[in-house]
């Protein structure tokens, strides 16, 4: 095992250089023990190309060694496909640690090599485990600058998603944590499982549905916001901009019909569709439903001498969710599904005959 540090570019492209003839030979002598005459013929029938987002690429037909991130753990457990053939994830070790984590129970029971967040990702890593196919999708990959060196340990399969990466912009409706049915039907069509993708998505919108039949006059009674608390900060996902700038909360609360309070009316908004707030505009989270992501133990939003007087509070309407309200995929969009509809029938439950306030405690079942 190679334990130093590689400092510079050309030493690192002579490790991954080795990394990759390593495997080659390995292959090379696997083929010779246990294939007959006919293996000649092997890599041909095992192998096919598909259409990445940066164009033609050839991946191995059934991938037992796949190196992938969360948005592909996601989108490949909507799949119904077999996730035990992941073998390293991208920051596996903080959503491992995490139990509030909505794939916790996934990361905890799997030994992954975790290379790190892979925009300072640590290369090395990724090549030890020796892939036989790297899934991502474009927006959780383009413009880290480690494409290449990727190429060289694997074939690189990126899942399309978004047509750009510019720096300044937060891809509103396309990105794998937004747009959740495009990226879903993207992966179904790489993996030749088109029928598994569209009947996921057929069932979740019926949720959706189900949903709105069953809560609709509730819905449009709501004033709601989805905000997150961090220890660095908080703000608040305005859920009006949703549509250019949202995220899969939003989102989904913006398709069930949802509005947001009117105390948000005249606040401009970000250039990520948030707005950040100081302590002193804690008050903007006055609403009739709050749907709040607490990050770390985060006690920021509580450090606000308005905190304790907003309604919301005093109502007991303060909703405590997930980081899957923010970044998530088609299994993620579920669980938030599952958030808004236990929270909106604790609401029923208290006021049959909704008003537009309520006096429960809403809190999603884990």
């Amino acid at each position: 095992m190679l334990v130093h540090e590689i400092d510079d570019a050309a030493t690192r492209r002579q490790f991954l250089s080795l990394i990759a003839a390593a495997g080659f030979l390995a292959a090379c002598a696997d083929d010779d023990d246990d294939a007959g005459p006919s293996a000649s013929s092997t890599p041909t029938a095992t192998r096919r190309t598909v259409d990445g987002a940066y164009g033609p690429v050839e991946i191995p037909t059934d991938p037992q060694r796949i190196f992938a991130d969360l948005m592909t753990v996601d989108y490949l457990t909507a799949l119904g496909y077999d996730t035990t053939k992941v073998i390293g994830c991208f920051d596996a070790t903080s959503y491992r640690e995490d139990p509030q984590h909505y794939l916790h129970t996934y990361f905890a029971t799997r030994e992954l090599a975790d290379p790190g967040f892979q925009y300072d990702m640590n290369v090395e890593i990724v090549a030890a485990a020796q892939p036989d196919l790297i899934l991502l999708p474009f927006d959780q990959i383009d413009g880290s600058g480690f494409e290449d060196d990727l190429r060289q340990i694997a074939p690189l399969l990126v899942v399309p998603t978004s047509e750009t990466r510019d720096p300044g912009t937060r891809y509103g409706g396309t990105a794998s944590f937004q747009d959740w049915r495009a990226t879903l039907r993207a992966y179904g069509k790489l993996l030749g499982r088109e029928t598994q993708a569209e009947e996921y998505i057929t069932e979740t919108d019926g949720m959706l549905a189900a949903l709105s039949a069953e809560y609709g006059s509730l819905i449009s009674s709501l004033g709601v916001t989805e905000a997150k608390s961090t220890p660095d900060f908080v703000a608040i996902n305005v859920l009006s901009a949703a549509g250019e700038r949202g995220v899969l909360g939003t989102i989904l609360l913006s398709e069930l019909g949802f509005q947001a309070p009117d105390v948000l009316d005249d606040v401009e908004v970000d250039e990520y569709g948030t707005i950040e707030l100081s302590r002193e505009r804690v008050d903007l989270l006055e609403c009739d439903l709050l749907f709040l992501e607490v990050r770390g133990g985060s006690t920021a939003h509580e450090e606000s001498p308005l905190w304790d007087t907003l309604d919301v509070v005093e109502d007991g309407n303060v909703v405590i969710v997930g980081n899957h309200w923010e970044f998530g995929g088609a299994v993620a969009a579920r669980k938030v599904i599952a958030d808004i509809d236990h929270s909106l029938g604790k609401l029923a439950a208290a006021s049959p005959a909704p008003t537009g306030t309520s006096t429960s405690t809403a809190s999603p079942e884990s």
